[in-house]
């Protein structure tokens, strides 16, 4: 899974679709959800209790969903007080040397790697579009 999909499903997880319906009017105007509605297709499996309207608006919310470094690289700060509306392990991108490969490198007696790229799922905190504003910077 992608952190898009991790987050996807654990906003649909969290989140009545009231709230998501309600986050999603908040976020976006009625034109830009409109836009997005015409460019997507969706299909719920027979039998299900979802409905395309409930998929579609926990899409929008859980694109509204960022961590704390993220929402600061686009130019907004977390409002005070306020504590993740998620927390979930996602997909974190590094270049040094895990713990298994140190020891793989020790037990064959050789030198750890100076760089070894990998990926490893880590605890992150996500807050939603209405829990931040944009810097006053």
């Amino acid at each position: 899974m992608t952190n898009n999909e991790i987050i996807f499903e654990t906003v649909r997880a969290n989140f009545t679709p009231a709230q998501l319906a309600e986050l999603v009017a908040a976020t976006y105007t009625a034109e830009q959800i409109a836009a997005r509605r015409a460019g997507v297709k969706i299909t719920v499996a027979e039998g299900s209790d979802e409905t395309p309207d409930a998929v579609f608006h926990a899409m929008l919310a859980a694109d509204t969903f960022h961590t704390f470094a993220e929402w600061k690289r686009m130019g907004y700060s977390v409002k005070k007080g306020q504590h993740a509306a998620l927390v979930c392990n996602l997909w974190k991108y590094t270049d040094k040397p895990g713990k298994a490969a140190k020891e793989a490198a020790a037990a064959a007696g050789q030198d750890a790697p100076e760089t070894d790229p990998h990926f490893y799922m880590a605890k992150s905190h996500l807050f939603n579009a209405l829990q931040v504003e944009k810097s006053k910077r």
